[in-house]
């Protein structure tokens, strides 16, 4: 196997690449990885250069309190780091700034009893892990959300540009709650009966309630689109009884099965898609920066700000 390029999502051309990769079925993460790796080094890097700013050679209580002033020192997502947490985990257990410090000398009082006289690995060693945990957590968590949040808007309006649609005219994006619909919905498409509601989740198998919601969202003659989930799915029954369709993208081709339902129910006359690669990647190079802008991800070194 060929390991794929990696792109960063803090740039249209990264983002408009990873389309083209969906748009040929391919699976995201392994574009994505590559920008996410470099967080988690850059934040190891600060975790071990809080942990050599820490007296190597010093009883518990010196080298608690030493940790204790690094985490006064430290900026927002740090200093839950180095408690061993993420602040959405922190906030959870109802720990804040003002008692902090009692849950640090609860985590380290467990530690020194947990390492004992275990001679492979230090107190310290320990804590890093921890650290290091935490941190990977955070990393990892947010970088999934903000790339499906990023891939997902530029992917509908690429696609549906490319199929002939015209963003407000003939497809809006992001539309609000109302009397009809209880929740915001990614995409409504004009048809000749009303607005056909389109709902896109970067899901893989491990998320089947998320895809059996937007299912029972987008309503009848609605459109589901989502990156894989298991073939004993119920979804694809739920799918069926609400006459929605259905498109997966792994191993696929989105963009064909995208008209192949809608060129019956708009009132425009559709563009036959590019079924080729060279020719997918053609039509996604002929479309402007503009679309792919919106809703990048910072860059790198701005996020880890």
């Amino acid at each position: 196997m060929t390991a794929p390029r990696l792109y960063d999502l803090s740039s249209a051309e990264g983002v408009r690449e990873i389309v083209a990769a969906l748009c040929l079925g391919y699976n995201y993460r392994l574009y994505t990885e590559g920008e996410t790796r470099n967080q988690l080094l850059e934040a190891y890097s600060q975790l071990l250069a809080v942990l050599r700013r820490l007296p190597a050679q010093a009883d518990y209580d010196t080298w608690m309190e030493a940790l204790r002033t690094q985490i006064d020192q430290a900026d927002n997502r740090l200093e839950w780091w180095l408690l061993g947490l993420g602040k959405k985990t922190a906030d959870n257990f109802g720990i804040n700034r003002s008692n902090r410090l009692e849950y640090l000398e609860e985590v380290g009082q467990h530690l020194l009893a947990t390492v004992g006289d275990n001679k492979d690995t230090s107190f310290a060693d320990t804590m890093l892990m921890l650290w290091a945990g935490a941190a990977t957590l955070t990393i990892r968590g947010a970088r999934k959300s903000e790339a499906g949040k990023t891939l997902e808007r530029a992917f509908l309006r690429a696609t549906l540009t490319i199929l002939g649609l015209e963003e407000d005219t003939d497809f809006w994006l992001n539309m609000r709650r109302d009397a009809e619909v209880s929740r915001e919905i990614d995409v409504e498409i004009a048809s000749r009966r009303g607005r056909i509601r389109v709902e896109m989740g970067l899901i893989a198998q491990g998320n089947q309630e998320v895809i059996e919601d937007k299912i029972l969202r987008v309503g009848t003659r609605g459109m589901v689109i989502f990156d894989k989930i298991g073939p004993r799915s119920n979804a694809y029954q739920t799918a069926a009884d609400n006459q929605v369709a259905f498109i997966q993208i792994r191993n696929n081709r989105p963009l064909q099965a995208m008209y192949d339902y809608l060129s019956g129910l708009v009132e425009k006359t559709l563009r036959k898609p590019p079924a080729e690669q060279e020719e997918i990647r053609a039509a996604l190079w002929a479309l402007p920066d503009e679309l792919f802008i919106s809703g990048l991800l910072p860059s790198s070194e701005a996020s880890s700000k």
